[in-house]
């Protein structure tokens, strides 16, 4: 059976063509191998009917029953250059014919010239020199980090943001915020220290009448310092060795004002805790700037890569720390390392990535394109009762569904999801799906992560689709009351 799964499959690949498909029953006993033997404990089965895919191009992934769907989030922002890069590709595959394997206890060329290239990007943009290391994925760079923070300060808390994600290994499950992530493996010693983050559709505190969301949080997070009595410091030391940072959250795609991080992060660096800034799902450009922080005129003294980093493809990460953190008399060998650290794929994946990306007019055309999604999604706010925001910075955008009064519609995003996934909608005459991301604390809307090659007309297309997946999300609540 397997064996004629495989020559179907191999058929359907060849040729592209809908009348050559895989038959029900191919696609039904893939779909039983699923149900009775794969573990469910990955976020495939968020959904009750997964997308069994079988190709894909630019922003378009295509199942195996043919139908055609729109990325609206690239992989949670891991293909920000789009599915089948060819430029990206021929790096690949040249190293593929070249250097295919190679251990870690060896150097090679783009591993080399990689981290050269990384390094001089952040000299330009901080005046500070680093050093650099590897890893397979982005949670394990997040525990290489916690390892410098660590032998640096000698301490073992550190601090994030309500609302953050950084992983979901046992020890990075410590910072992402989300209780669900460590609800089944019992105690955690080493959480983070949580602090309230800037969200429009999530307000934590009861704000004074006078103050903004940002200026108050910024307050309460420094207030934390100012005696011994409030559970973090004196005036000599702190308990916190680092600040992780993901400087617009990826659970909602949410953008805090662009001065928020100024009024606290340098007055924390000076007491000695370190910044390590998270930009594995919205550096690459994403919004607009090469890297996040970027935007927030700060100076981390961490910074993690992955996801885009590679273009999604033979993933490797990066973490780079400032040189006096990571000296070779400091943190020497075997210090941080894994098997398959510095495989050569992925180097030469990130490195090609790395020159595509910078060939490219994207602190240009990135904050155009992002005004013009961010001007139709806006329409569309006219348009439906239940949008109470859209924002964006670049091509990571947000919309948030909202009663009238301004509580959240918990869980509607997932509808969205649902809907969108599930149903063929029409452009120009031709069907499409969407594949859509619920963003927010309470799935209380959607996060927008399109591909920064996206034309225009395909940004119309987009919208066009998305509004009616909308107007059959204004019929369901409808049937509900008004309520998700």
């Amino acid at each position: 059976m397997m064996d004629e799964i495989i020559y179907k499959l191999g058929c359907f690949r060849e040729t592209n063509n809908i009348k050559n498909q895989p038959d029900v029953n191919t696609v039904e006993t893939l779909r039983e191998i699923d149900r009775n033997i794969m573990s469910w404990s990955d976020t495939v089965h968020y959904q009750d009917n997964p997308i069994i895919v079988d190709h894909c191009h630019g922003e378009i992934i295509t199942d195996l029953q043919g139908n055609n769907y729109i990325d609206t989030q690239m992989w949670h922002s891991s293909c920000n250059f789009g599915y089948r890069n060819m430029e990206i590709e021929k790096g690949l595959r040249h190293q593929l014919d070249q250097l295919p394997q190679v251990s870690g206890d060896f150097l090679h060329a783009e591993k080399l010239l990689l981290a050269k290239e990384v390094e001089n990007a952040i000299f330009e943009r901080t005046g500070l020199h680093g050093r650099i290391s590897f890893n397979v994925g982005g949670t394990l760079v997040v525990e290489d980090a916690l390892k410098i923070v660590r032998h640096h300060t000698g301490k073992s808390k550190v601090a994030a943001f309500m609302g953050a994600y950084h992983g979901r290994s046992l020890t990075v499950s410590g910072l992402s915020s989300s209780h669900r992530y460590r609800q089944p493996f019992g105690e955690f010693p080493y959480r983070a220290e949580q602090f309230a983050f800037p969200d429009p559709a999530d307000c934590y505190y009861e704000l004074p009448e006078d103050q903004s969301q940002s200026d108050y949080y910024a307050r309460m997070i420094t207030k934390r310092f100012e005696n011994d009595f409030y559970g973090l410091a004196t005036d000599e030391d702190q308990e916190l060795g680092a600040f992780f940072l993901e400087l617009c959250q990826g659970r909602g795609y949410t953008i805090p004002p662009l001065d928020f991080y100024q009024k606290f992060v340098p007055q924390l660096q000076q007491r000695g805790m370190l910044m390590v800034d998270d930009e594995i799902q919205i550096g690459m450009f994403r919004t607009g700037k090469l890297f996040a922080f970027e935007h927030f005129n700060i100076k981390p003294d961490i910074i993690t890569l992955s996801k885009s980093f590679s273009n999604g493809l033979s993933p490797v990460s990066l973490v780079w720390a400032r040189s006096d953190l990571v000296s070779p008399d400091k943190f020497g060998p075997g210090h941080a390392h894994s098997n398959f650290a510095n495989h050569s794929l992925g180097t030469a994946a990130a490195l090609a990535t790395w020159k595509y990306m910078l060939s490219q007019n994207y602190e240009t055309t990135i904050p155009q394109k992002g005004n013009y999604y961010l001007s139709r999604l806006q329409e569309l706010k006219k348009k439906y009762w239940f949008i109470g925001s859209v924002d964006g910075l670049g091509l990571l955008l947000n919309m948030v569904f909202q009663h009238p009064d301004g509580r959240p519609l918990k869980g509607l995003g997932k509808v969205a999801v649902t809907l969108a996934q599930d149903n063929d909608y029409f452009y120009q005459g031709r069907p499409y799906r969407l594949i859509l991301n619920a963003g927010g604390l309470s799935c209380e809307g959607l996060k927008l992560a399109p591909y920064l090659d996206i034309s225009y007309a395909e940004i119309d297309r987009t919208v066009a689709l998305l509004d009616q997946v909308l107007m059959k999300l204004a019929t369901y609540l409808q049937t509900r009351g008004g309520d998700a």
